[in-house]
């Protein structure tokens, strides 16, 4: 099953544009993902919860995310 199945069965994706082309390209290569945090905020927020399982998901799928908190996502 590929990443993109998954996001969309558990409620992640609504729609998308060039599905095709998004499943052969993550097939086939390591993409990275990103998330920035801004640590000034005064909690997390479901939200940055789906932001944090959606790399999860992507890591297990053999991608790259990447978690940033602080000034280094502006």
């Amino acid at each position: 099953m590929s990443v993109l199945s998954i996001l969309k069965e558990r409620g992640f994706i609504e729609d998308q544009t060039h599905t095709e082309e998004l499943e052969t390209y993550l097939a086939n290569n390591r993409a990275t993902c990103y998330i920035g945090f801004d640590p000034t905020a005064s909690s997390l927020h479901v939200g940055s919860l789906v932001c944090i399982m959606t790399l999860a998901h992507m890591q297990r799928n053999g991608h790259r995310p990447i978690a940033l908190v602080g000034g280094g996502q502006a």
